[in-house]
């Protein structure tokens, strides 16, 4: 056993600091437990982290030439592959501050510890990020195996035990990233007179085909369900309640059109379709999100209609800049007079760089009158 165990590669760290000083203190540090490689900016990093699929955690500095620690971060978490998306990544820098700490985390860093931090500290953090980033890889591979196991063939609709897989991961993506989750509970009208026209078989059958007209109107990374009988659901990750009404018109309209013929007739059918909005309906698990979708559904005086809940100013959280752009680029009319209430508050976030600005290209403007 212990051969094997000499036999084994030490676990790959990359460290990328453009102070020599502070890579060689980590690599005293982290010495005998890990195999360290080094680069001296994060341009240099990102090459070298593509190139080597080896590396299971990287240590970075935040300031650095050619490629600072927060660009870095912001490169890697953007890719799509799940080794850049599940990497445990540890920023290290001088300063201690907890504004600083939180503008790491929201970039997504996996953990934060200043140039101080001692060798007992280093080992503990690494060690308990690369464990957790394991058990983050496992669990993926777990629900993958799960989610593809766990739809209807026949029809490409999935299962409730999908449905809740689903909610649960865009959730926990929605809670580390600030983000919103929308939940469409959708139902079809008067299935019971339906069903007693056409007969039991039929009815099924005619739902298999309403699935598939359901599941061609939605995006790849929205998920389709039948929860039970006459009902479907849809979990649509990062999107608004003035998002989820397009859809839900969309998906509407997808069964009031669709064509379905029994002895020669042609079988008109409708649905309705009730909203729910993690950010809206303050609603952080599963449960609760299809509890307020469903009582929705259950109060709706009419059929063939979307009920969706007015927005709600408490709920909405302030836009970044980066997500007030893009709205503004989008250049939908609802989106720009939602983001008008924001606007202070987004001014005030990006009062730091017009200040610069104005300093360094000698702008002369006014920026005291800008929001603080």
């Amino acid at each position: 056993m212990q051969a094997n165990d000499e036999l084994s590669p030490l676990p790959r760290v990359l460290v990328v600091d453009d102070s020599r000083i502070v890579r060689a203190t980590i690599k005293k540090h982290l010495s005998g437990a890990y195999d360290i490689i080094e680069e001296a900016d994060g341009e240099a990093g990102w090459q070298r982290l593509q190139a080597d699929e080896s590396v299971c955690l990287l240590i970075s500095d935040l300031t650095m030439p050619e490629l600072d620690g927060l660009g870095l971060l912001a490169r890697i978490r953007s890719q799509s592959e799940a080794r850049y998306r599940l990497l445990p990544i540890i920023i290290v820098s001088g300063e201690e501050d907890e504004e600083t700490r939180q503008r790491c985390v929201n970039a997504g860093a996996s953990d934060f510890v200043t140039k101080s931090t001692d060798r007992a500290e280093m080992l503990a953090r690494v060690a308990a990020n690369i464990e957790l980033a394991r058990t983050h890889k496992e669990l993926d591979a777990v629900r993958e195996e799960q989610a593809r196991t766990a739809t209807h063939v026949a029809d490409g609709v999935g299962t409730n035990h999908l449905l809740k897989l689903q909610m649960e991961q865009s959730l926990s993506y929605a809670r580390r990233h600030r983000s919103e989750v929308t939940v469409l509970l959708i139902e079809i009208d008067a299935f019971d007179q339906v069903q007693a026209k056409l007969g039991e078989r039929v009815a099924n059958q005619m739902l298999q085909l309403l699935g598939k007209q359901l599941a061609g109107k939605l995006r790849n990374e929205d998920t389709l369900a039948q929860v039970s009988g006459p009902q479907f659901a849809v979990v649509s990750a990062s999107t608004t309640l003035s998002e989820s009404r397009i859809l839900g018109e969309r998906l509407r309209q997808a069964i009031a059109t669709a064509r379905i013929n029994f002895r020669g007739e042609q079988i008109q059918v409708t649905a309705s379709i009730a909203v729910a909005n993690s950010l809206h309906d303050d609603a952080d698990a599963t449960d609760a999100l299809m509890t307020a979708a469903s009582a929705r559904l259950a109060a709706r005086t009419e059929h063939n209609t979307v009920i969706v809940p007015q927005p709600s100013a408490v709920h909405v959280a302030t836009p970044s800049i980066a997500e007030a752009l893009a709205l503004l680029h989008k250049g939908d009319a609802a989106e720009i007079a939602a983001l008008k209430p924001h606007l202070p508050a987004i001014l005030a976030n990006l009062a730091p760089l017009l200040e610069l600005a104005n300093q360094e290209l000698g702008l002369g403007w006014n920026t005291g009158q800008l929001p603080q």
